[in-house]
């Protein structure tokens, strides 16, 4: 069971590194130096930065500072300063991670922030070693590929609910005001007060404002990809247009973000991988997008991704002409108009139908339209817009349909993904981080993922690969 986190106490610590791990340490630390080389994963350039500076005059070699992190990881020990209690107080312990002495809070923390890119190197090792290892167990299931947007809570101020309540409360001072004067005005003090959080935090302006996990917050927005055997196969801190459009509902705001991050990250993903092959991809109704779908069939996989019913429509849907231009819903004998070709990053290029009774203008230079229509088909100003991909109709005409068996079978795989994030936020601590710094913060999550990795590895060798995540079965 993970250590509780609290205030240090001697009395505490003791206690808790009594019955944590003194009744553990034969079978863990044994297996663990039997069937574990650390060495054999690192790559050579890690090797090259660690000791650029400082050569082998360095206090620490690199194999302990990670055997330390990796420890920390498998036993839940949710803080530096606990880890470092237990080093102090576990001769043992200091023996198996390679250290005389224990190192400082702050080289411990210099060793996350200075490295990320080394880590993510490393990460990507295990990800190819282990790749082998879960075709042997399951070919099956190894070929299913599960994606999940997830977030790490900044441990900043803005988090803290007094500063939210705090907006909130003037904001509903300020409704009272404007109700006497004007009862029907439909003020929102809820919507008031997130339009007057501030779009990143004051110490981090890589925490940004945004919706995960069911409520408003400063996150580390990450992206986690793992197989059917919940084994993690990629992460990736996707940035890119991650800003909050607050005229978007929570939901929405999630939904844009899973969908333009997909692509963008499978391509990472299997440029990094290139002998990485899946036959299925899965995914929640935040994938559900025309272009996430010709992606996927590009390269070969079957996408089972749930329909997102605010992708849907409820207005009347334009017909097609026989060369394919779409036609007025109200009117099928009148042509839309082609307006050019729209493009986004991560999104496949759209070509761009008006209204044939719009008429597209320029009023005091910016874009404008015209509508004249006696029966429009939508309440916008400018008519209706049609945006057609090549392939518009990946959405529906899925090669294995929703209602079938199968489908189903498949889709309710998608939890394992949500297992192993849990796995990595709860089980390893990650969930009550206090590290401010982002790099430190990014290097938090890729321990743990190199960790998970590491216990898998160790759970093959040892014979037990039946349950392949149970990280608990090496301590319990």
């Amino acid at each position: 069971m993970p250590i509780l986190s609290r205030q240090l106490n001697l009395c505490d610590i003791s206690t808790d590194f009594e019955r944590f791990y003194y009744q553990n340490r034969d079978d863990l630390l044994s297996l663990l130096s039997e069937f574990i080389n650390i060495r054999d994963f690192i790559p050579y350039t890690f090797y090259q930065n660690y000791y650029s500076r400082l050569g082998t005059k360095r206090d620490f070699s690199l194999e302990s500072m990670l055997n330390a992190f990796i420890i920390k990881n498998i036993l839940s020990i949710p803080s530096t300063d606990l880890l470092i209690a237990f080093l102090t107080i576990s001769s043992e312990l200091r023996r198996f991670c390679g250290f005389d002495k224990v190192p400082h809070k702050s080289q411990f923390y210099r060793f996350k922030s200075n490295f990320l890119d080394d880590f993510n190197k490393l990460f990507n090792n295990l990800v190819d070693y282990t790749e082998e290892i879960s075709n042997f167990i399951n070919p099956h299931l190894s070929s299913i590929l599960i994606t999940d947007t997830t977030g790490i809570e900044a441990y900043v101020t803005e988090n803290n609910p007094k500063f939210y309540q705090s907006e909130l409360k003037k904001a509903k001072t300020y409704s009272k005001i404007i109700s006497k004067d004007n009862p029907d005005s439909g003020f929102d003090p809820e919507k008031y007060a997130q339009g007057k959080m501030p779009k990143h935090a004051s110490s981090n302006p890589d925490a940004k404002l945004t919706y995960l996990n069911g409520h408003f917050g400063y996150f580390l927005k990450c992206i986690i990809s793992t197989n059917a055997l919940g084994l993690v196969r990629n992460v990736n801190f996707y940035d890119t247009d991650n800003d909050l459009e607050l005229n978007l509902s929570p939901q929405d705001i999630k939904d844009t973000y899973d969908a333009k991050s997909l692509i963008p990250t499978l391509e990472t993903y299997f440029s990094l991988h290139p002998n990485s092959s899946y036959d299925y991809f899965l995914g929640d109704s935040g994938f559900d997008a025309d272009d996430n779908y010709a992606y996927l069939h590009e390269k070969n996989i079957m996408p089972i991704i749930s329909i997102n019913p605010r992708n849907s429509s409820s207005l009347p849907q334009p017909g097609f002409n026989e060369i394919g231009i779409p036609l007025c819903p109200n009117d099928p004998s009148l042509p839309m108009v082609y307006d050019g070709i729209t493009r986004e990053k991560g999104r496949a290029d759209r070509i761009k139908y008006l209204c044939p009774k719009s008429q597209k203008t320029k009023v005091n230079g910016k874009t404008a339209y015209i509508l004249r229509c006696d029966n429009p088909c939508t309440s916008s100003k400018c008519g209706r817009i049609k945006n057609i991909t090549v392939n518009h109709n990946y959405r529906f005409n899925t090669s294995m349909p929703r209602d079938s068996q199968a489908w189903i079978s498949l889709f309710k795989l998608r939890t394992i993904c949500e297992r192993a994030i849990s796995q990595i936020k709860n089980f390893m601590q990650l969930k009550i981080s206090k590290v401010r710094n982002t790099m430190s913060l990014k290097s938090d999550v890729l321990l743990a993922c190199i960790s998970q990795l590491i216990a898998f590895i160790l759970i093959f060798r040892t014979g037990n690969s039946n349950n392949p995540l149970s990280i608990k079965s090496l301590i319990a």
